[in-house]
């Protein structure tokens, strides 16, 4: 009813920024049954549905690589450079190198999150310059209009990246705490939740399609593919997000910047790249 009566509502979920969702609250335990959307949306809405369709559909990665050979020679270099890392062997980045210098501008700008204990120019055996970072709890970039939107949007602008690189990293505790918000635990804070807000559509996605699985596996062994469906679901939808509500992020990508994802795991310090959201010319074609 709210899509048939509400004009605002239904522009919202034919343009797909809106996510509609039903859900059951058990009054005993305090549980949710996350029902999902309507399944004749599109009918109501009367347009093809890209990205709620690619949400509806179980999850498997399949991303884009590089696309223009700037990105694949950057990619490589993050890349190389993380093997470095990860082995130890002959490294040359930043923490060897310091340096205030602004002779060289970043060709790669780094979405990634605050509470990771190793600095990112360190993971990509970095040299000074090359990469800007941006750390966010949750690795997300925030809401349309707020300050680390503008943030990204600014260094897009002023740098003109080739790539940018969203990066998630297994065990964050913001996906679990986003985890535990879709099971039904208590409300946190204003502000925990203008995060967590961020990271619950990745993590409804991951316990819907983990739950259709049959499998024999362990409680334990299901909860970890849902946290690591979610983490990398999670690096998707920020990528999506900055393309859906981004008019110079849009405008960049449309003249050569890649935005890719990526999941560091964080007992081994190993990166890997998972590329392009795979919806990223539908979205980009819509506006």
């Amino acid at each position: 009813k709210m899509m048939k009566n509400s004009t605002i509502i239904r522009d919202g979920v034919a343009s797909e920024e809106l996510m509609l969702v039903g859900a059951v609250y058990n009054i005993e335990d305090g549980s949710l049954d996350w029902v999902g959307p309507h399944p004749e949306q599109e009918k109501i809405v009367g347009s093809t549905l890209h990205v709620h369709n690619w949400r509806e559909a179980p999850y498997s990665r399949k991303s884009m690589l590089p696309s223009s050979p700037d990105a694949r020679a950057i990619i490589d270099r993050l890349q190389a450079g993380n093997k470095r890392f990860v082995e130890q062997d002959e490294l040359h980045g930043v923490h060897l190198n310091p340096s205030f210098s602004h002779d060289v501008e970043p060709d790669t700008i780094l979405v990634g999150s605050s509470n990771l204990r190793v600095p990112y120019e360190d993971v990509f055996d970095s040299k000074p310059g090359q990469m800007l970072v941006q750390q966010s709890m949750g690795n997300i970039a925030g809401h349309a209009g707020g300050a680390m939107f503008a943030s990204l949007e600014f260094a897009v602008a002023r740098f003109s990246p080739k790539v940018l690189v969203v990066v998630g990293h297994s065990g964050d505790e913001v996906v679990s705490a986003a985890l535990q918000q879709v099971r039904g635990a208590m409300m946190p804070s204003k502000s925990m939740r203008h995060v967590l807000d961020q990271v619950v559509p990745s993590c409804m996605k991951a316990m819907r399609d983990v739950g259709r699985q049959s499998t024999t596996e362990t409680i334990a062994g299901r909860q970890l593919r849902v946290e690591q469906m979610a983490t990398e679901l999670n690096a998707l939808y920020t990528i999506k997000q900055l393309l859906t509500f981004s008019p110079i992020i849009r405008e960049a990508a449309k003249n050569g910047l890649e935005l890719h994802a990526a999941i560091l795991d964080s007992s081994t310090g190993r990166v890997d790249m998972i590329g392009q959201h795979p919806l990223t010319a539908d979205i980009l074609a819509r506006h």
